[in-house]
């Protein structure tokens, strides 16, 4: 018999010393008793460890067994089914643990915690939004999904795409594009597609699955296992690795170099920063590409976050490979709350001027006059753009309804809506709003006003969803919705 290697050896001990191998483990051991000698040495191994324990138990007590090893008691032989559920932690020196009848808990769902320009497929995931369970199967034209397990698995799918959630375990895809990251823990997260499967072992990877039966795997990072239905045994790929198969070659598969930039790792900001440093008027573009999937009525809000100085933005065009395409050409100005004014810019797409490409948004923005002329400090002023679809001009008052929690500079706050239309506001150093109890709102065309009477000001917000409220006149990050309280109070 051949020496055993290195690996071999020290995964054995290690099952020996300290109990079940971690999934990652029981798959490389797996693969390495596919040898023949490598399987002789295990079978050799497990049958001196068990008489070693026989022998050491009829020996006087003086003569204590070495505390290294931790003897289970196996068969002297066993076969590689059997070294498989012994690996899994199935087979120990520990009792089984009795039968129970006791009913496990529900499984929690699958979340929706992302959508991005999608159009749903009439049977399969319309209206669903980020907060939504995912039941079973989604089918979409464009755009993409974000889906996170319970277990932390991260899944984006990009569109047009047929996914199903399955057991949470096992989901699959039947076309489109997928990656799926899977953390620590979560290892054998498995993905089918219609001639294979994918399982993770702990880590990142890409699947294209095509209608016309290509399918292309890649792993960013990690490793994964490629089981072929026409083939016995499974496939491992590391990172960097990608093959194609169902292309040129037919059913063959072929290593190709893995194209990164064909998937979508995850869903693309909806935020981007502007700068204005400069007396003079300048043009600022922003690429918005990951955004536009569809034609659709699109929103580009301009928000203030700091410096000295507001800005006037003007000529608000959306381009289509660098030409023009739609445009809102009202002069609107964001800074400090008191001079916030027609900051949301309304950009809709037909069908027929639609096509994927490259999607621009361009603008001019220049400094508003001071109001001390001699003041000669630099011009300053920064903030962000957010280009949105969805909820953001078509929302109701029962949409807003709720609390709404968000961050501004450490401090958490949380402002609620009521249903009688007033407002309050309490933060996590106990302070309130003295003008909240005063504050009054009202929903007009998707945008709820927030009104003060007291300072003679007025907050807007409007939706992305029906989790995200935006700030659009003041400088503060998004807010999540808050769960019902419970009738014991917990959320």
């Amino acid at each position: 018999m051949k020496p055993p290697t290195a690996e071999l050896r020290a995964l054995i001990d290690k099952l020996l010393d300290e109990g079940p191998l971690s999934r990652v483990e029981t798959s490389r051991l797996e693969e390495l008793l596919h040898d023949p000698e490598a399987m002789r040495y295990y079978n050799e191994t497990m049958a001196g460890e068990v008489m070693l324990g026989q022998v050491l138990g009829e020996m006087p007590e003086i003569i204590a067994p070495p505390a290294r090893r931790r003897f289970p008691w196996v068969a002297v032989w066993l076969p590689a089914a059997a070294c498989l559920a012994f690996f899994a932690g199935r087979w120990t020196h520990e009792p089984l643990p009795p039968e129970t009848t006791a009913t496990p808990p529900p499984r929690a769902p699958v979340q929706v915690t992302g959508v991005v320009g999608v159009s749903w497929q009439p049977d399969a995931g319309p209206g669903l939004q980020a907060g939504a369970a995912v039941a079973q199967r989604l089918a979409f034209r464009t755009g993409l999904v974000e889906l996170t397990y319970p277990d932390g698995v991260c899944v984006t799918l990009e569109g047009p795409a047929d996914f199903s959630v399955g057991d949470g375990r096992t989901s699959s895809l039947a076309f489109g594009k997928l990656v799926a990251h899977v953390p620590h823990g979560a290892e054998g997260f498995t993905v089918k597609f219609p001639d294979g499967k994918v399982v993770d072992l702990g880590t990142e990877f890409g699947l294209d699955v095509q209608a016309n039966g290509r399918t292309e795997l890649g792993v960013f990072d990690g490793e994964v296992k490629l089981h072929l239905d026409d083939e016995s045994q499974g496939r491992p790929l590391f990172a960097n690795q990608a093959v194609i198969r169902g292309d040129q070659d037919g059913k063959a598969l072929r290593a190709v170099p893995f194209d990164r930039g064909k998937f979508v790792r995850r869903l693309p900001a909806r935020d981007f920063p502007w700068m204005l440093d400069s007396t003079a008027p300048k043009e600022i573009e922003i690429d918005v590409s990951h955004l536009v999937w569809k034609p659709s009525r699109y929103c580009a809000i301009f928000k203030w976050i700091g410096g000295q100085d507001a800005i006037h933005v003007s000529d608000v065009r959306l381009l289509l490979d660098g030409k023009p395409v739609v445009a809102d050409p009202h002069t609107g100005t964001t800074g400090f709350l008191h001079l916030v004014k027609d900051n949301m810019y309304h950009l809709e797409v037909p069908s027929e001027a639609y096509a994927r490409g490259r999607w621009t948004i361009r603008a001019t923005v220049r400094p508003m006059p001071r109001l001390d002329p001699g003041d000669t400090k630099p011009v300053k002023s920064e903030g962000i753009l957010q280009f949105e679809e969805g909820l953001v001009d078509h929302a109701a008052e029962a949409d807003f309804i709720g609390r709404w929690s968000y961050h501004y500079l450490g401090t958490r706050f949380v402002r609620e809506f009521h249903p009688d239309g007033t407002a309050s506001l309490v933060s996590s150093d106990g302070a309130n709003h003295p003008d909240f109890p005063s504050a009054r709102w009202h929903v007009e065309k998707g945008v709820l006003y927030l009104n003060y009477p007291t300072i003679s000001r007025t907050e807007a917000h409007v939706l992305r969803d029906k989790e995200t409220l935006i700030f659009t006149t003041n400088s503060y990050d998004n807010a999540k919705k808050e769960a019902p309280a419970k009738a014991d109070g917990s959320r």
